[in-house]
Order: C-alpha cells, then sequence, then structure tokens
C-alpha cells in the first residue's frame, strides 16, 4: 500500500487508497486507486510540478464511494508532472496519497481512442475472453479483471443501463460527468455476459454486452 495521511484526522494505513498507481498510457496518464473507507464525500486526483506544494485538481471520478476507481489526465504539460489522490471524507476530515510521477504501462491492455471514428470495435487480444467475442469501444474488461469505461471526450451528457444476460435491470448511471473510470465489480453478481445499453443525449450510442469471466 502506497501513501501518506496529511489531514486534520489520524488514520491508519489501511484506509488509504491502496493500489494507488499513475501510469502513462500513449499521451495520457491515468490514475486509479482502491480504497477501504465506508463513505467519502469526494475523491479528486491532483497534478503539480512539483512533488509537495501547488497541486491543483484535474478531475474526479462521478461516483467517490466506488472502491475501485480512477481518472484519466488526457493533456498533461509533460511526463514528470507529480500526482496525488485527494481524499475528503465525513466531517472536513480529509487524506491524500503521496505524490507519484507516471511510470509507462507495459501491462499490453489497449487503451481505446477517444472516439470510435469507424464504428468498429477493438480487436479480441484477451485470453479471457470467449473465441469469436470482441469488446465494446466504450465499456470492455481489461486482463486485471476491471470493467472500463472509456466515453468520447465531448460534450455529450451520457447515461448507461446495464442488465443481466436475460435483459433484467441491474443498474443505470445518470448523467455521467467523468470520461474515464473503473467499476466497482461489486455491482455485478455472477460471470457471464451483462448487456448494456450507452445513450448520448438520450440517444442510444451502443446497445451491446460484456463478458465477465468465472474467476471475476
Amino acid at each position: 500500500m502506497i501513501g501518506s495521511v496529511i489531514g486534520n484526522d489520524s488514520f491508519g494505513q489501511e484506509d488509504l487508497p491502496k493500489d494507488f498507481s499513475v501510469l502513462k498510457v500513449g499521451k495520457r496518464v491515468v490514475v486509479s486507486w482502491t480504497h477501504n473507507f465506508p463513505s467519502v464525500k469526494m475523491i479528486s486526483v491532483q497534478r503539480s510540478y512539483d512533488s509537495s506544494r501547488y497541486f491543483q485538481s484535474i478531475g474526479a471520478p462521478p461516483d467517490p464511494n466506488l472502491k475501485d476507481n480512477g481518472v484519466s489526465d488526457p493533456n498533461p504539460p509533460n511526463d514528470s508532472m507529480y500526482y496525488r489522490v485527494y481524499v475528503l471524507l465525513e466531517g472536513s476530515r480529509y487524506v491524500m496519497t503521496k505524490a507519484k510521477r507516471p511510470m509507462v504501462d507495459t501491462s499490453g491492455v489497449e487503451i481505446p481512442a477517444d472516439v470510435n471514428t469507424n464504428n468498429n470495435p477493438p480487436p479480441n487480444t484477451a485470453s479471457f475472453l470467449p473465441a469469436g467475442f470482441t469488446q465494446s469501444r466504450y465499456i470492455f474488461m481489461t486482463p486485471d479483471r476491471y470493467i472500463r469505461v472509456e466515453l468520447p471526450m465531448d460534450s455529450r451528457k451520457y447515461d448507461i443501463k446495464f442488465f443481466t444476460e436475460s435483459y433484467q435491470p441491474l443498474f443505470e448511471l445518470k448523467g455521467v460527468k467523468e470520461k474515464r473510470f473503473k467499476l466497482d465489480r461489486s455491482y455485478f453478481y455472477k460471470a457471464g455476459y451483462v448487456n448494456f445499453e450507452l445513450y448520448a443525449d438520450g440517444k442510444i450510442l451502443e446497445k451491446y454486452k460484456l463478458f465477465l469471466p468465472k474467476d471475476f
């Protein structure tokens, strides 16, 4: 676990965001984490040229209480910026991780482009997927077993509806503001296919499905 407490209350290290990573993926920097807090008011990612001061917020996930989450920095000034995660709790308490510089992502996980110009999903290269199944460009599972959402970087309003394989409603995300984030695995109850509908300004952008492997 990587992190340090800077706040007006004292917390044990087990409370800090776990698996805090800062990865350079193409031209972007992706900051992701896991936390154990039972209730969070806000989480934001902060960036600075300095490792200890002058930090400014660059983004926040739409639901701070998701245990596994992340924020993408699409236009970092350079590859040597420092990033940290700020967590605001109840009663004006807060904690922050230590600042970290990006590492180059060597996992081989392909991050889709911002806009699906040819309307074709990325090729199926993951061994955990069924033969012949090609993932969505917008909502997909990575080899580390996270469900990633990668929406176009535009001003449209996005809504996502998830359904079981038999098309029974699971849950819905309305007015999604963050364009790059991970979904907590606890939202999905079992392995197999999960149907979804992605809407942009109220119009269907994609109607497709996810595949969750048995060891999900």
